[in-house]
Order: C-alpha cells, then structure tokens, then sequence
C-alpha cells in the first residue's frame, strides 16, 4: 500500500503570524502618521477617531510605539507626541535649519513651565541670529523676533555655543575684537569671557546677567546635533525681578534639561548631550548658521 504524505500545514500559522504582524504594522504606521504637519500632542480618542480604529487598539498600539521610542506620553495629560527615535533616525540628515522643527514642541514645553519667553539661536560670524520665539505667559516679557541678532560677547545663548567650541576657534573669534560695553555689566576684555564660558562648560548652561540690556537676565544651554557639535543655543529670558538668582539656577536647570530633549530628538549621542569633560579640547566646534 502507498503511503500517502500528510500535507505540510506548518506554513499556514506562519503565514497568518507574517500577516497579523504587517496588519499590526500598517495600523501602527497610520497612527505615526497623523502627527505628520501637526504641532503638539495627539490623545487616544483624537487618534482612534482619525485612523477609525477602536480607542483600545489605539490605546495598545500606542503603549507598543512608546515602549520602542516612537512616540512619547506626557505624564500630566496622557496625550502623545513624537519619540527620541523618530528625531534620531532623521537626524543623519538634518541641518541646523531643521532644529527649529524639532525644538519648537520642547520650546512650548518650557514656557509652560517657566511662563518666560523661549527663544532659539545660532551663531553666525561674531552675532547671535534668533532663529524661533515662544512668547512667555506674563503680561511683562521680553520684545524679541526671529530675525534679531545680538553680540556675540552680550548673550547666553553665545556663551553656550561658544563654551564647546575649540579654544582656537574662540582666540580666532576675540582676536582684535572691539567689544562694546552695552551696560555696565557687559563683558569687554576676552580673558574674562574665557572664564565665563569655564563655568558654562562646568554648570552646563549659560547666563546673561543684565549684559545685553539693563533689567534683562537669560538663562541658555547648547544644543547638539548627531555628531556631538553644538548646533545651536535655547534659552529663556525675563525681567530681572523675576529673574533673581534662585530663579536662574532653577530656570538653568529647565533649560538644560530641554535642550537636551532636543539633542536627543536630533540624534546626539547620549555621552555629549551634556558634554564631557574632554569636548573643549576635542575639535567639535559649532556649527554655523547655513
């Protein structure tokens, strides 16, 4: 008698597994998609209704996203918004154009939780160009545009750039320099800007002590692009009645913090988003404004 071979049904379970988990895999794409032009966070039920899913599907797929880095949760609100690993895969590609991109979301971030105003800037030559403004939430706050440049020697945001860039680079910068004293605070002499940016290097952010303008204090702290160069400077700035000291080294602190968000989310490696010791010394200077 022939014996007849049993069919091989040990594919099928593997076909319906491949198959559930390209399902899964599309459904989890079209959640990431619609944060795709918006600003801000996205809640379950807001993305159950725009994928027309079930807000329980949404709520596990999302979990899922989170855990692998995709999407972020905010503690106090439950809501979404882009993960460190989206920034992180685009960051080979981004230039310092794009961290206006990424740090606007942080940038709400901090004004809500300082009510001061944010703003973010690069260097360009020896100026500061501000290249993105969050209004801050008090009635009185401080007048700033995309657009406006200030000295280098004035700013927070300066001192946080240049506090990494490469000794001889900054020399190059102070050399035969005429810097003006725009108040009676205002650094005018390189040997004690040096000093300065020491301390930035030691504390991890930058101050402006009422050197810009009188009765303005700034607090600022670098930010760094996927090869560990600082790109660019975020800060936060108010009057100094508010700005007292205790208030600037908190406000250091959110700073720091967030710009290390962004870091982050540009796919600086997590070793430099604070700098190491050693970063001076090693030749990554900022980058210029494009």
């Amino acid at each position: 008698m022939t014996d007849i071979a049993a069919p091989d049904t040990s594919a099928a379970p593997r076909r319906r597994g491949d198959a559930n988990s390209v399902f899964a895999l599309r459904r989890g794409l079209s959640i990431l998609d619609q944060f795709s032009g918006r600003e801000g966070e996205l809640g379950v039920n807001e993305l159950a209704r725009l994928v027309g899913m079930h807000k329980s599907t949404v709520s596990r797929l999302c979990a899922t996203l989170e855990n692998a880095g995709y999407l972020e949760r905010d503690a106090s609100t439950g809501r979404f918004r882009l993960g460190a690993r989206i920034y992180q895969l685009a960051g080979a590609t981004m230039s310092t154009t794009d961290v206006r991109l990424v740090a606007r979301p942080v940038m709400l971030e901090l004004v809500e939780n300082s009510s001061e105003t944010a703003t973010l800037g690069v260097r360009e030559g020896k100026d500061i160009v501000t290249i993105d403004v969050v209004d801050g939430l008090n009635y009185m706050r401080m007048a700033t545009r995309v657009g406006m440049r200030t000295q280098l020697h004035a700013s927070a945001v300066a001192k946080a750039i240049l506090a990494w860039m490469p000794e001889a680079e900054v020399d190059a910068l102070l050399a035969d320099w005429p810097m003006a004293a725009l108040t009676p605070n205002t650094i005018t002499d390189g040997a004690t800007l040096k000093h300065r940016l020491a301390e930035v290097r030691e504390r991890g952010f930058a101050f402006d002590e009422e050197e810009l303008e009188v009765g303005l204090r700034c607090v600022a702290a670098p930010i760094r692009d996927p090869l560990g160069r600082v790109v660019a400077g975020l800060s936060i700035s108010g009057p100094r009645h508010r700005m007292t000291e205790e208030a600037m080294q908190r406000f250091g602190d959110l700073v720091r913090d967030a710009a290390e968000k962004i870091s982050a989310r540009l796919g600086a490696p997590p070793a430099v988003r604070r700098g190491m010791p050693d970063d001076h010394a090693a030749g990554d200077g900022a980058t210029m404004a494009e």
